[in-house]
């Protein structure tokens, strides 16, 4: 067997592996004596059915499932052995494909395009400026904070016709192509509030509705993004981008309209947030709103600021990327799922999402960032803590903690944002302490602009908790 490779143009090359029947043929003929061993037909004992049937009814499939693991373990052990730096995974051409005959041990040639990961250099020092913007929590800012504290601790009431605040709730069904219900189509019960629609017309459209009435509506423009869709719907991600690149239109229909009564702001209700005799007058309690605010946002400022730095670097590199590979293999890759056209439209936010990877692993690199696994296990324990929390039980013993993080540990997808997290703020961390930030004091409304690059909405708790989802 025989493996090379060949760099090409656009950041493609292609590895080329020939086989000699050699290579695979002894393997072949131990597994066909194999299942001769266990083949059981009519009209013979098991293990003395002709070896000619044997090889006739299961060598073809045989001889491709050892070709196949042979060229697995060649390539991508020829990969890691050459050091070839990949994007996606190699295409096997399938214009080259070829029938398989177990009578006949030939020699093959295979061939499979790879993308390449383009070659930069990148360091940051004292020299890389950016701005660290700050939220100026004032009484302003407090006073909306403490409205949207009382509507959030308020009571909800069923009212007979919808106001531009209030909450809908009702039934999504998927409409035909002439505006008929369609059958068998997507049926979900969802809510929508009214207060957090950016779009005006829609919202209107909605207001003074009563219970039973009927609307046509796209779902994309009264969610906040994909994800939300998705939930709203009762679909997966997959689905949202057919239905959103079919612009399949639905039908809302209203089940129940909710408003709230803001909480009173008295004793009852500052305990209720801080506990009893934590908060004493309204002065005491927006002193500790001014506290709680001026912690939420210094978050917020580290995730701006690592945004911020994402669009420079990502901008100031230019990174060149196989992009005509990129596509076929998002489309192979995702059988089904994905088609060329969507492939298409939301590649550029993919594309942006690589080169950001390509330099995040540079500077991991060059700030020698690394997270042992321990750090992961602290940071799964301090989650576990907080869920138990949440739920009125702030110490949990030791024991306990041991008996679910074993089980924690075991979700792999768990394990990976946890992983993803700690570099991420690790590499926040070498930002700070490496390149020269200049703090800039801005009003809350300024700060939503800078993080979403939109105005905000009228809901301040939204905005904070959506700032940068």
């Amino acid at each position: 067997m025989n493996v090379s490779h060949q760099v090409l143009e656009n950041l493609t090359g292609q590895i080329t592996i020939q086989v000699k029947s050699e290579d695979y043929s002894p393997k072949v003929e131990e597994t066909l004596k194999k299942y001769r061993k266990q083949a059981q037909m009519p009209g013979f004992r098991k293990g003395m059915v002709p070896a000619g049937m044997v090889r006739k009814m299961y060598g073809k499939s045989i001889m491709a499932e050892e070709l196949n693991k042979m060229l697995l373990d060649s390539l991508y052990g020829y990969i890691s052995e050459q050091k070839i730096d990949l994007l996606g995974n190699p295409l096997p051409k399938t214009d080259e494909m070829v029938d398989f005959d177990p009578n006949n041990f030939g020699d093959f040639t295979f061939n499979y395009e790879i993308g390449l990961a383009p070659t930069f250099d990148l360091k940051l020092s004292e020299k890389d400026k950016f701005d660290y913007y700050k939220v100026k929590v004032d009484a302003t800012l407090i006073e909306k904070y403490n409205k949207d504290l009382q509507k959030r601790y308020g009571k909800v009431k069923e009212v007979e016709k919808s106001q531009e605040n209030d909450m809908l709730s009702g039934k999504f069904e998927e409409l035909n192509a002439d505006g008929s219900i369609k059958e068998g189509g997507i049926s979900s019960t969802s809510t929508i509030a009214l207060e957090f629609l950016e779009d005006e017309k829609i919202k209107k459209a909605l207001t003074g509705k009563k219970v039973s009435d009927s609307i046509a509506l796209d779902p994309e423009k009264v969610s906040k993004g994909h994800d939300d869709m998705g939930k709203m719907l009762g679909v997966d991600h997959d689905l949202i981008h057919q239905l959103i690149h079919d612009k399949v239109q639905f039908q809302f229909t209203i089940e129940k309209v909710y408003e709230i009564e803001p909480a009173e702001m008295n004793e009852a209700f500052y305990e209720m947030l801080f506990g009893k005799d934590a908060v004493k007058d309204q002065t005491e309690f927006d002193a500790k709103i001014a506290e709680n605010l001026g912690n939420m946002f210094a978050n917020d400022s580290d995730k701006l600021l690592f945004k911020q730095v994402r669009e420079e670097l990502i901008e100031r590199t230019k990174l060149e990327l196989p992009d005509a590979f990129l596509k076929r293999w998002l489309v192979a890759e995702n059988e089904g799922k994905l088609t060329p056209d969507v492939v298409e439209k939301e590649y550029k936010m993919y594309a942006e999402t690589v080169r950001w990877q390509l330099i995040e692993n540079k500077l991991i690199k060059n700030h020698e960032i690394s997270v042992p696994f321990e750090d992961v296990k602290e940071y799964a324990k301090q989650l576990i803590r907080n869920q138990y929390a949440q739920y009125g039980i702030p110490d949990i013993d030791d024991s306990l903690i041991e008996e679910n993080i074993k089980e924690f540990l075991k979700n792999e997808e768990q394990v990976r944002q946890i992983n993803e997290t700690l570099y991420d703020n690790k590499l926040l961390q070498a930002i700070k302490a490496t390149c020269k930030l200049k703090e800039k004091e801005v009003d809350y409304d300024e700060f939503v602009k800078l993080a979403t690059g939109k105005a905000p909405k009228k809901g301040l708790l939204s905005n904070i908790k959506s700032m940068f989802e």
